[in-house]
């Protein structure tokens, strides 16, 4: 009897023809591949971690086998989601698996947390870029921030950054164009991309430095302005640079916009526009801010601490006022992302979550939902957040479009978010590293 059960758990993880079954297949299923290929129906096959075969679906042929078999008729699966623009919390890991999101990009975190965890990749949690700490001007507000004053403390800055293995050279608002320049070109020459929030430097000037991608629109009104230095002395304060940056939206013209869409596409810059971030501002005061069901799993600590909004508004000065304005100003942003990606430019989604009521993983799928408010279509917009993410990141060998021999980070939703971009959010199924982190009661 010992004898025939081994030969049977032998039979059972062995296919005919001497190869291991595959651990998992989707079956019947829509394709969203991410890079412009849909298969209309077809069984996805996971072996070790990554997708082994993709088979078309054909009447009357027989299904792939699998260990684990889940058929999935009227849905579509998608690549695994990615954030190009997080700050990485205990609390929030798990969440960002729970949206379908199986890999982050970490611009700015406490680099003794956040670089071992990119280094311990797991399937428990998303995959994670790092850039460990940002490098800022003197006076950072940011803990941890590595303060650059000079040219030689800029490419030290570097060369330790590289050193200590992130993957990206995340700049910050306090940094003039000449500082951002010379990190851009100690990054270039050791292959890693530069992400700018820019403030005392431009758009412009921070494109033509030859950062990678700008994130959060920053820079953007204050290059379109006819008084950018008025600007530039904000940025003397994280939050007052935010405010002053948000308000000149109302002030700049359209033509001024263009040209500078016009300009970062020209200088090859990547937006990472975090919509989401300058939409959950304006609702700070807005009475039904907490009536989110996905608030429940946000720590209860943390929205008493420093998501509670009153003390938000107070300790930036926000009245309802500026409130109004920000509010004003994002229908603008996302006309400003249109001409940007109208114009050839390259759009990612990214969040900056955990902001106050930027929720990890709902988020994202918020943020495809603005952008195609902003005139993208769903498939540009499902694009932003998987195929052209990946190659932003580096992780294109692994990540970022549904292909034979890539991780199989997957995302199965009911419906087709190809016609509707809401169907992103009615996840069924989560997987990550060939494992099945989520499935849907």
């Amino acid at each position: 009897m010992r004898v025939f059960a081994a030969a049977l758990a032998v039979f059972v993880f062995f296919q005919s023809d001497g190869a291991p079954r595959p651990e998992l297949a989707i079956h019947h299923v829509r394709i969203v591949h991410g890079d412009g290929r849909i298969t209309a129906s077809a069984s996805v096959l996971v072996s070790g971690g990554r997708i082994s075969r993709i088979v078309p679906t054909v009447s009357g042929q027989a299904l792939p086998h699998a260990a684990r078999e889940i058929d999935a008729p009227g849905r579509t699966l998608l690549p695994g989601l990615i954030d190009a623009h997080v700050h990485v919390t205990d609390w929030a890991l798990p969440l960002f698996l729970r949206y379908g999101v199986t890999t982050v990009r970490d611009l700015h975190n406490d680099p003794r947390y956040i670089l071992q965890l990119a280094r311990d990749d797991g399937p428990e949690r998303p995959s994670i870029v790092a850039a460990g700490a940002l490098l800022d001007g003197p006076g950072s507000p940011w803990p941890n921030a590595i303060e650059v004053a000079s040219l030689g403390d800029a490419r030290t800055a570097v060369r330790r950054q590289v050193e200590a293995g992130v993957g990206v050279i995340a700049v910050s608002t306090r940094l003039h164009p000449a500082l951002i320049a010379v990190i851009v070109q100690e990054a270039r020459a050791r292959g890693l991309p530069v992400a700018a929030q820019a403030g005392q430097s431009t758009a412009n000037e921070a494109a033509a430095a030859g950062i990678t991608s700008l994130e959060q629109l920053s820079g953007v009104s204050d290059a379109a302005s006819d008084d950018p230095d008025r600007l530039r002395r904000a940025h003397g304060s994280l939050m007052e640079g935010w405010t002053a940056s948000e308000r000149e939206w109302l002030r700049v013209t359209p033509d001024r916009l263009a040209q500078v869409a016009a300009n970062l596409v020209r200088s090859g810059v990547t937006a990472v526009p975090t919509l989401v971030l300058h939409e959950a501002r304006g609702r700070l005061g807005d009475s039904n801010l907490k009536s989110d069901s996905a608030l429940a799993s946000v720590p209860a600590t943390v929205i008493a601490g420093d998501w509670n909004p009153a003390s938000i508004l107070a300790r930036n000065g926000w009245t309802p006022a500026i409130l109004l304005d920000f509010k004003r100003a994002l229908p603008l942003q996302q006309q400003f992302v249109q001409r940007f990606a109208r114009a050839g430019g390259r759009v990612v989604a990214g969040t900056d979550t955990p902001q106050p009521y930027v929720l990890p993983g709902v988020s994202l799928h918020r943020e495809l939902q603005l952008l195609v408010a902003s005139g993208l279509s769903p498939a540009a917009a499902i694009r932003s957040a998987t195929v052209d993410a990946a190659d932003l990141l580096g992780v294109s060998d692994r990540a970022g479009s549904v292909s034979i021999g890539k991780a199989a980070d997957l995302v199965v939703v009911d419906g087709d978010p190809l016609t509707d971009i809401r169907a992103t959010m009615r996840i069924v199924l989560v997987v990550r590293a060939g494992r099945v982190v989520y499935r849907a009661p």
